[in-house]
C-alpha cells in the first residue's frame, strides 16, 4: 500500500489533478465538493437518465482509460459500470463501491427470480436519496482521494468537514420548513424513494409499476385509482425520465396531483447540486400538498 501511495503521489505531482469518473451525477457532485480544485470529475449517467440502464459507449471507456479513480453506486444499480471499466483496459484505475458503509434498506429474503421484476439482492440501491447517506458517501470519497493523493489529504478532510456542516445546517432547516410532509401518503412511479421517504416521514402507499421495472398495465392503473380513492392520496411522484402517460391518465380519473422529482443531481431545474436536490424535491412536494412558499 505504501508503494502504491508513493507512486500515486508522484503521478499527481507530474500530471496535476486526480482524474475521477463516477457512475452518477450525485456521486460526481460530492466528489467535486470534497476534491475541490485538486480533482476533475465526470459522470457516466446524466442526472435525467435512468441509472439502471445505461448504453455502453466507446467514449465512456475512453474516459475511464484516463481515470485514476472510479466511484460506483454499487448494490447492482450500475452493473454496466464494470463493463465500461473492463473495456477501458485501465488496470491501474482504483474502483470504489460507495455503498460499503450504507445501512441498506429492503434487502430481500429468500430466492430471487426474474418474475419479481428489478429486484436487487443487496437491497434498494437508491441510498443517496437520504442526506445522511450523502455524508457516508463523502467519507468514502475523502478516504479514497486521500489515499491516492496524500499531499492534499488535509484539504480533503477540511472540505469533508464543511460539506457535513452545510448538510447538517440544511437538514435542520428542512426538518422545520417541511414538517408538513410527515405522515403524508404518497404513490411513487418506481421504488426509488424508500430512503427519502423514511428520512422525511412520507408514507408510501404504492407504486405505478406493478413490480420494479415493469411498465404499468391498464389493470394496474385501475388498482392505483382505487388505492387513491380508498386512501385519499393527494400526490403521485415520478422520476424525471418516466413518461407522463400513465400518471396523466390517473390524474384524469381522480383529484390526485402529479409531480416530477429529481432522482439525481441535474434531473430537473433547481437540482443542480447534491444539497439543492433535496431542497428542490421537498419544495415540490410541499407545494403539491398545498403549502406555498415565496
Amino acid at each position: 500500500m505504501r508503494k502504491f501511495i508513493i507512486i500515486s503521489s508522484l503521478f499527481t505531482c507530474l500530471y496535476g489533478k486526480v482524474r475521477v469518473v463516477s457512475s452518477t451525477s450525485d456521486i460526481a457532485d460530492i466528489v467535486k465538493v470534497i476534491g475541490g480544485e485538486n480533482v476533475t470529475v465526470t459522470s457516466i449517467a446524466r442526472g435525467n437518465q435512468d441509472p439502471h440502464y445505461v448504453e455502453i459507449l466507446p467514449s465512456y471507456m475512453v474516459k475511464v482509460r484516463k481515470a485514476d479513480i472510479y466511484f460506483m453506486v454499487g448494490m447492482e444499480l450500475d452493473l454496466w459500470a464494470q463493463q465500461i471499466i473492463n473495456g477501458s483496459r485501465n488496470q491501474k484505475v482504483m474502483v470504489v463501491d460507495c455503498s460499503v458503509e450504507i445501512n441498506k434498506m429492503e434487502v430481500p429474503t429468500g430466492q430471487i427470480d426474474a418474475s419479481m421484476g428489478d429486484i436487487h439482492q443487496f437491497g434498494n440501491p437508491h441510498y443517496w436519496l437520504d442526506p445522511e447517506n450523502g455524508k457516508l458517501i463523502a467519507k468514502v470519497v475523502t478516504e479514497k482521494l486521500s489515499n491516492y493523493d496524500p499531499k492534499n489529504a488535509d484539504q480533503y478532510k477540511i472540505n469533508l468537514y464543511q460539506f457535513e456542516k452545510d448538510l447538517d445546517s440544511a437538514m435542520s432547516k428542512w426538518n422545520n420548513k417541511f414538517s408538513i410532509l410527515k405522515d403524508k401518503k404518497i404513490i411513487f412511479y418506481h421504488n426509488s424513494w424508500p430512503y427519502f421517504s423514511k428520512k422525511f416521514g412520507l408514507i408510501t402507499v404504492g407504486f405505478l409499476e406493478p413490480k420494479p421495472g415493469i411498465t404499468p398495465s391498464p389493470s394496474q392503473l385501475n388498482q392505483v385509482i382505487n388505492q387513491i380513492k380508498e386512501n385519499e392520496i393527494e400526490v403521485i411522484a415520478s422520476e424525471s425520465y418516466f413518461s407522463d402517460r400513465a400518471p396523466k391518465f390517473i390524474e384524469s380519473k381522480t383529484n390526485v396531483r402529479i409531480v416530477k422529482l429529481a432522482q439525481s443531481v441535474g434531473a430537473i431545474k433547481g437540482a443542480n447540486s447534491y444539497i439543492n436536490l433535496f431542497e428542490t424535491n421537498l419544495l415540490i412536494l410541499a407545494e403539491a400538498y398545498g403549502v406555498m412558499y415565496d
